[in-house]
């Protein structure tokens, strides 16, 4: 008797794959390792900083450690199922479940609901360790519950987690672990660079590079002058991982195993 899973099913079964493998571990103990570093790391550098540095900048800086978050997001992504193909197992998951876009969708909700309260934690983990180091200096301090760090927060979450679905677009897109993993870097750094070959010319696409919104869009309290708002980049960022995602689904449907 042949068993069918519906999504809830699916969603179990990659519960179970994805807290057993130590990478997933690594890679969340590393992205939180990464946030608060970060944020420890700007607000020790700006105790004796000449001019005292404003409050908002300190905000602004706390989460640099989001640079780093989001490539080993994003590997996590791509380990949920580059790692199958890797390991061969890929075959077995379609054995076992023939409909194989509400394996991809099972595999995306269980990195979502994995990566945005990791997320979430270490950004304010991040903040908070800013805080905390410039505790008795001459540097004004900015409350998490300011609605500029509120945003900050939620928005630099929101942008890893879309990383991370972006990574397992392209884990099944790719269907190998590395090349994914080095597709991912490369779309991340390189298209920062051209941009910013081309001077003002590169400014309207920067827009829409994933650094360029991280580092003045996403991170900071306010958007910087002529780039994105948080909100639009968030949402810029969902489309490219609805993009990848949705690719991955019609080639996971259309071809081998």
């Amino acid at each position: 008797m042949r068993t069918t899973y519906g999504l809830g099913g699916l969603v179990r079964m990659e519960w179970i794959k994805v807290r057993s493998l130590r990478s997933t571990w690594w890679l969340l103990v590393m992205t939180w390792v990464a946030m608060l570093a970060g944020g420890l790391g700007v607000g020790l550098g700006y105790r004796s900083h000449t001019p005292v540095a404003p409050a908002t900048q300190i905000a602004n800086n706390a989460l640099a450690g989001a640079v780093l978050g989001q490539l080993l997001f994003g590997a996590l992504g791509v380990l949920m199922v580059g790692g199958e193909y890797s390991a061969g197992t890929m075959r077995s998951t379609v054995l076992a479940a023939p409909r194989r876009a509400a394996v991809l969708a099972a595999k995306a909700t269980v990195c979502t609901c994995v990566t945005l309260p990791v997320a979430l934690l270490g950004c304010l983990m991040a903040h908070a360790a800013a805080q905390l180091a410039i505790t008795s200096s001459p540097v004004s301090r900015l409350s998490l519950l300011d609605g500029r760090v509120v945003r900050t927060v939620l928005a630099t979450a929101l942008y890893l987690t879309a990383v991370a679905l972006i990574g397992l677009g392209l884990g099944a897109i790719i269907r190998h672990a590395a090349g994914a993993v080095g597709a991912l870097f490369a779309g991340i750094v390189i298209p920062m660079i051209i941009a910013g070959m081309f001077g003002e010319a590169g400014i309207a696409v920067s827009r829409f590079v994933p650094m360029m919104m991280l580092a003045n869009s996403i991170i900071v309290t306010a958007p910087v002058s002529g780039t994105l708002s948080a909100a639009a980049a968030v949402a810029v960022m969902t489309s490219y991982a609805v993009t990848g995602l949705t690719i991955g689904a019609v080639l996971l449907r259309r071809r081998d195993v």
